[in-house]
């Protein structure tokens, strides 16, 4: 019996991250009780070290951004100022950027599932969804937002993505992971604290900073999203301090989080990291196997109408006999 090539490289990848790294107990975020990282009676902000009086704390400030489904993780470690300018900031960059994705993954943020449209301006082909019937997706034969491949099965649709600077998507998922690192570690990310809230983003920090981004595909829930931290075993110093993981829908994100002091030995050294093993599609034999790629989000101009494809497969129906 032969290994498959899939399930060998999988295998690899457990014994690469189990040898090197220690894994926080994973987060599973469902809709429920509430949660909230950090100290009720004590709130100092993680990001710009202020506290009362000189700043407030009457937002209830989301650990997770809203717009990625979450609705049950909440910070005392961030002041109503840090919050109002992440939100307008960094966040924002990040809704536009994952806004097809979330779309089709049915991802409901604070005002639901969100809309797609040529322009807000001009009539044109939209979709919306509607948690009874579904997405309904409206085009004009001189104006399509997709083609269909009868041969193969699928719906192509071509869009384009809202304006968003790349750099700020990657602080956006920095500060995820930097919200949920336990105290007795933040002090080795000093830095990449400053990094996230320095507003026009022209401070250059890391020239190589890759994000790995994992497609599953299939019917994915759509209201859990999963969190894990990683950290180097302090024995080693060959691969990166910590990374995060954050999936949620059919989306699967690796981001390392930069510490200068921990990373300072492989700066400017070759590596080769494997994606952290995900569980998978929920069917491979029927949906296909999961698409890795790494991403450079370090670009610090706004990229405006960027073309985004994004592929649908569907069943054909067969006549009873």
């Amino acid at each position: 019996m032969s290994l498959d090539p899939f399930d060998e490289t999988h295998q690899k990848a457990i014994s690469f991250y189990t040898s090197r790294y220690a894994l926080a107990t994973p987060l599973f975020l469902r809709p429920g009780q509430k949660l909230f990282v950090g100290s009720k009676e004590h709130r100092i902000c993680r990001f710009c070290s202020r506290q009362k009086p000189e700043v407030t704390f009457r937002q209830k400030a989301h650990a997770i951004p809203e717009l990625l489904g979450n609705k049950v993780l909440f910070s005392y470690y961030e002041c109503d100022a840090c919050n109002g300018n992440f939100g307008r900031g960094i966040e924002n960059d990040l809704g536009n950027w994952s806004k097809v994705s979330r779309s089709f993954a049915r991802i409901a943020g604070k005002n639901g599932v969100p809309s797609l449209y040529k322009s807000a301006k001009q009539p044109g082909w939209s979709i919306r969804y509607d948690p009874k019937s579904g997405h309904d997706i409206k085009q004009y034969e001189h104006d399509p937002a997709f083609e269909v491949d009868e041969v193969n099965q699928r719906i192509i649709f071509h869009l384009v993505r809202d304006p968003y600077t790349p750099v700020a998507v990657l602080k956006a998922f920095v500060k995820v992971a930097l919200t949920l690192m336990p105290e007795e570690e933040i002090s080795q990310f000093s830095e990449a604290i400053k990094w996230i809230g320095e507003i026009g983003h022209s401070k250059s920090f890391l020239d190589k900073f890759p994000l790995i981004w994992t497609f599953l595909p299939g019917h994915m829930p759509n209201d859990l999203i999963t969190v894990w931290l990683l950290r180097r075993k302090p024995t080693l110093s060959d691969v990166p301090y910590a990374f995060m993981i954050l999936a949620y829908g059919n989306d699967v994100f690796q981001v390392a989080i930069p510490s200068l002091q921990q990373d300072q030995i492989i700066n400017g050294k070759n590596m080769t990291i494997p994606p952290f093993p995900t569980p998978g599609s929920p069917n491979a034999e029927r949906y296909g196997r999961g698409i890795t790629r790494m991403l450079d989000l370090t670009g610090t101009s706004v990229v405006r109408g960027e073309k985004e494809r994004y592929v649908m497969r569907y069943e054909a129906k067969t006549d009873p006999v």
